[in-house]
């Protein structure tokens, strides 16, 4: 039983330093903001508190629908010519290469496609 305790014990500590070590979290925002009809492009901008060697944009109820930057940038644009299944929820999140972590994702953005 005692085998059982310690990994425990490293678990939680791996958990506590990884928490400890994590990215501030971006910001999304959408431009325009509302009033989307089918056809028109919007832009999702994922702001950045630091430089970010990639940053991704996901569609939440749609994981194979992520869409990558790989520039050294602390804001990504991602253009979308809207359809009916662009319309969700997204979120960005980012990476840096020194070390190489990843943040946690930003709040969603809610999506809205009419017509």
């Amino acid at each position: 039983m005692a085998p059982m305790a310690v990994a425990l014990i490293l678990g939680w500590r791996l958990v506590t330093v990884s928490r400890a070590q994590q990215l501030p979290r971006p910001s999304l925002s959408l431009h325009p903001s509302q009033g989307l009809s089918l056809g028109d492009t919007v832009i999702l901008r994922c702001h950045l508190p630091q430089l970010a060697s990639r940053i991704q944009l996901c569609q939440d109820q749609r994981r194979t629908s992520c869409m990558d930057k790989y520039e050294m940038q602390d804001v990504a644009d991602f253009y979308i010519c809207t359809k009916r299944e662009h319309a969700g929820t997204y979120r960005c999140q980012y990476q840096v290469q020194k070390p190489l972590k990843t943040s946690e994702k930003s709040d969603p953005v809610e999506l809205v496609v009419t017509g």
